[in-house]
């Protein structure tokens, strides 16, 4: 049997992302990965960037990612989101670039028999990024999914969880650190010959941590991320 955790989208909230790495520190995996998005709206995108270097962890790029490698999409985004994906691309040194720069935009594993594709949207390296982000939105998901030949795929971007059956089984675990409470979650997928179960587990982390790291880094965009993406309302004293 194979033991895999996954988790996507931490964008920046240290505090889950390190209480996720503790509860799988706890546990026995035969790997870990991520699908991307470890950058973007929190308060320390650097600190988590640092984490998954400093591991294992198997990661892809997530299109924020890629924001920090092609500037040239930038025309695709208002002037405030470039202001912030230009403040989070100066907060990164040249390893740290160097290090997304390397990572792959898919892995493709076969584990017991069964073909496993992660990545954080349905894309290839030729096709247009935003695009492609508009994928899971729709009904060209499933389209999309039909150029894969893997029978287990997880995607990440959609910070929403879902999952669907087109021929192969398609997981999006959600974003695990754009949170409005003090839970974060990760993905267990146990794979033992053709059986392959797929479960979620919550864990706690420090929210008012969190909170206060939001609260006193000053960012473009700060007031909107907090209020959309982690549900911390600014203008209240």
């Amino acid at each position: 049997m194979k033991k895999i955790a996954i988790f996507s989208d931490i964008h920046g909230n240290l505090q889950a992302l390190e209480s996720i790495l503790k509860d799988i520190d706890n546990d026995k995996f035969d790997e870990v990965i991520c699908l991307g998005d470890i950058i973007g709206f929190g308060p320390n995108s650097k600190e988590c960037l640092d984490l998954i270097m400093d591991s294992t962890i198997k990661m892809v790029k997530g299109n924020h990612e890629i924001y920090q490698l092609n500037e040239s999409i930038f025309e695709n985004l208002s002037s405030i989101d470039q202001k912030h994906h230009n403040y989070v691309k100066k907060s990164l040194n040249e390893e740290e670039i160097n290090f997304i720069d390397k990572l792959p935009m898919s892995r493709e594993e076969l584990i017991e028999g069964n073909l496993f594709t992660f990545c954080h949207f349905l894309l290839n390296e030729s096709k247009d990024y935003f695009q492609s982000l508009e994928i899971l939105s729709d009904d060209r998901i499933f389209e999309s999914a039909k150029e894969y030949e893997s029978d287990y795929m997880f995607v990440g971007h959609s910070h929403d969880d879902f999952q669907i059956s087109n021929g192969s089984l398609l997981t999006c675990p959600g974003s695990c650190g754009c949170r409005k409470n003090d839970e974060t979650f990760y993905t267990i997928v146990e794979v033992n010959g053709r059986s392959v179960k797929i479960t979620k587990k919550e864990v706690k982390y420090d929210r008012k941590m969190f909170e206060k790291a939001v609260k006193e880094k000053d960012y473009p965009n700060r007031e909107a991320i907090a209020k959309d993406f982690f549900g911390i309302d600014l203008s209240k004293k």
